[in-house]
């Protein structure tokens, strides 16, 4: 009788945890089937667009008003890639918030457009190659007219996203920034505490307000080429592409150097003769040092100045502004990481209400940038260059 009762209630314990097993894996395979139909959604290259254009604004408004804590909204933090692509846009929201203090300027409105070049599955997340656009309006703050500002930057990314709980966001993001070089000195960390809007100490009621030829070097055709041909850039003139003329560097060094030489030296552009070794794909032409060292070896160009920003932003007689206030149109700055390597150049194709330089560049491609955005680090250090002729 016992052992009957001890056979019968192994049976029934068999039963009722068979049972428990087929509702378990039913019930999971009801929610893996869920999950994996809303991660396997596809998106049109159109529909990647407005999502991706969507989470890009929603973090353009984050970089005008410094506010942190709506970032967390918009990545992955559930996987390391999550995590490292909202730890990098709170770091650039902390430089450009500071760039902005130190500078007295006061970011009024960040635009950016995207152009989606390729779009593909990968397992739960989709993938996609593209192009973003910015465009940044700013005002000085002390500047009573409230003249605006504007300037254009670049990027081409590689992006992911993953739809959780009905949204999509960010899985991971990898680009080349403008503000990389100077980013290092901030945390990604957000603080649990809402940031104050950076800009609630000093509000201000925003309103709009409303050629150098040389036989040499054609200045005003060097930066309408600077303008024309500046890539990704918001501002660019010719569809958002390079020069199809010349190589592009980007991927394997980068294009800086080869977009300088080609301002200087295109008939198109500064009308600079070749020759003395700088010609189209030589070290002169495409490397940062050679084409430096090539300027000023051969008279081609002529050293204004070199030094920190501190250093050739401080006031001099007759220089309000500082030694970098020498710059013309069609002029050229070299960005030293260390010492004897330049790492970057720049076009000088403006000057802001207040006379600050403004570049060009590819590689991140600006289009009227202020000349220092993006070179924070106190080590980095310039060379003013003044194009002769």
């Amino acid at each position: 009788m016992a052992q009957h009762f001890y056979v019968l209630i192994k049976r029934k314990l068999f039963i009722f945890l068979l049972t428990v097993l087929i509702a378990l894996t039913n019930s999971s395979s009801l929610t893996g089937s869920i999950y994996a139909m809303e991660a396997n959604e596809t998106l049109t290259s159109e529909q990647m667009k407005e999502e991706l254009e969507r989470i890009y604004n929603m973090r353009s408004k984050s970089l005008v008003s410094g506010e942190l804590l709506p970032l967390k909204e918009l990545f992955d933090i559930s996987q390391k890639y999550g995590v490292w692509a909202l730890e990098h846009e709170v770091r650039r929201v902390k430089y450009l918030t500071q760039w902005a203090d130190d500078r007295d300027i006061i970011l009024t409105n960040i635009q950016n457009w995207v152009r989606v070049k390729k779009v593909y599955p990968k397992g739960k997340i989709i993938k996609a190659a593209l192009e973003e656009s910015y465009k940044f309006d700013y005002v000085y703050s002390d500047d009573e007219r409230n003249i605006p500002n504007s300037f254009g930057v670049g990027i081409r990314h590689t992006a992911s996203l993953i739809k959780k709980n009905g949204k999509w966001m960010i899985y991971n993001d990898w680009y080349t920034d403008c503000f990389e070089d100077a980013m290092q000195a901030y945390s990604g960390q957000i603080p649990d505490a809402p940031a104050m809007s950076r800009y609630a100490h000093r509000k201000k009621d925003y309103k709009k307000a409303g050629s150098d030829f040389k036989p040499f070097y054609n200045r005003e055709n060097a930066v309408a080429y600077a303008d024309k041909y500046c890539g990704a850039a918001w501002g660019s003139q010719n569809n958002f592409k390079y020069n199809k003329k010349y190589n592009d560097y980007n991927g394997i060094g980068g294009d800086c150097t080869n977009f300088a030489s080609q301002v200087l030296a295109d008939k198109e552009g500064g009308g600079m003769p070749l020759g003395g070794g700088w010609l189209p794909y030589s070290r002169a032409w495409a490397n940062a040092d050679g084409l430096k060292d090539f300027l000023i070896g051969s008279g081609r160009g002529s050293l204004i100045s070199i030094g920190t920003f501190k250093e050739l932003t401080e006031p001099r007689e007759n220089f309000h502004n500082g030694v970098v206030s020498k710059l013309k149109l069609g002029d050229l700055i070299a960005y030293e990481k260390g010492r004897g390597n330049i790492d970057h150049f720049a076009v000088i194709t403006g000057f802001d209400s207040k006379g600050y330089p403004l570049v060009n560049s590819h590689t991140t491609d600006r289009y009227h940038v202020p000349w220092d955005l993006g070179w924070g680090d106190k080590k980095i250090r310039f060379f003013l260059i003044h194009i002769n002729g």
